[in-house]
């Protein structure tokens, strides 16, 4: 009876040993998942400080976004404005140039319109005078023919008159090219206010 309690005191023991072990094993895993989780509350801090720090870092460039937004719609639109004044000064300028060549085209054309009426006069007068000697040659020619001596004269006369014909066609041919060239040039260019 005694050894019966020995035993059971011997299996008390081994099963007190088996549960202290059990006890032990648990106590160094509970150690483990404590490391585990001062290690992974570690890691969370750090992660909550660099989300924090990413957000402080967002909200700095999203306040940089929204300065460069803003510069970028200043320059846009200053670039807009400068654009439409260089336009206005370009336009400006043509108009200006545009002026001054029709001015000075009309200026030459209205020497050219007073040259060709100097030239329509100074034709018309010469006309008059070539009519008149022709005139006078007809009364010489008159004259001449009862003058047997003044033949060859008379011939040397006759050519200087056919002569002025001769000058007198070819001028009023120049008169005609003259005057289709100015009512060519009224028409090609625009009226001036």
């Amino acid at each position: 009876m005694m050894i019966e309690r020995i035993r059971e005191l011997m299996r008390v023991k081994d099963d007190i040993d088996a549960v202290k072990a059990k006890i032990d094993e648990h106590t160094s895993s509970v150690a483990h998942f404590s490391k585990e989780m001062e290690s992974l509350k570690k890691e969370l801090g750090e992660a909550r400080a660099l989300q924090q720090e990413m957000l402080s870092e967002m909200r700095d460039s999203l306040g940089m976004f929204s300065t460069i937004r803003e510069d970028l719609s200043k320059e846009v639109y200053d670039f807009k404005l400068l654009k439409a004044q260089l336009q206005k000064k370009l336009l400006d300028k043509f108009e200006e140039e545009l002026k001054q060549e029709l001015t000075l085209n009309m200026e030459v054309l209205r020497k050219d319109i007073s040259d060709y009426e100097e030239m329509k006069n100074s034709v018309k007068e010469m006309l008059k005078k070539t009519e008149l000697v022709k005139q006078e040659m007809g009364k010489w020619l008159d004259i001449s023919g009862s003058i047997k001596a003044a033949d060859f004269e008379l011939h040397r006369f006759a050519r200087q008159l056919q002569q002025a014909d001769s000058e007198k066609l070819e001028l009023m041919r120049k008169i005609d090219t003259l005057e289709r060239l100015v009512s060519k040039m009224r028409r090609g260019m625009p009226a001036m206010h």
